[in-house]
């Protein structure tokens, strides 16, 4: 199970976002155990050492969910809003960053299956503080 509410700070969409407007839905899927993502960016010394200048640690969560078309809609324009947050069936809450909905029709009418992907947490490094991490 996860609760996904989503707003933005102006109005999108044909939204009016006045006031504590906010869109959310729960739905009964398996978020699927977090992938660990490292992004890594490095030069190379005059000795051929790789000198790192630059990491990004993101923690990101995937599911699947078939449904029809209004909620394939509403989860491919959630990437569009400012604020995205989710909170997991085991309590876990955290604003969102990168939700990407995938839309691929299947055979039958109307009905879709919807690969999500959402990073709830990301952390960097850069400069001197970077060069320090093993790589």
């Amino acid at each position: 199970m996860i609760k996904i509410e989503y707003w933005n700070s102006y109005d999108i969409l044909d939204v009016h976002y006045e006031g504590d407007y906010k869109n959310y839905f729960w739905l009964d899927v398996d978020v699927k155990k977090p992938n660990y993502v490292l992004d890594r960016e490095a030069n190379e010394n005059s000795l051929g050492e790789s000198i790192t200048t630059f990491l990004k640690w993101s923690k990101q969560y995937t599911f699947e969910v078939y449904c029809l078309e209004p909620l394939a809609d509403a989860l491919s324009t959630i990437t569009l809003h400012d604020n995205v947050w989710v909170t997991l069936s085991n309590g876990y809450s955290a604003k969102v960053k990168d939700f990407i909905a995938e839309v691929e029709w299947t055979e039958i009418d109307n009905l879709a299956k919807v690969t999500v992907s959402f990073v709830t947490k990301t952390y960097t490094v850069s400069g001197a503080s970077a060069a320090t991490c093993t790589p």
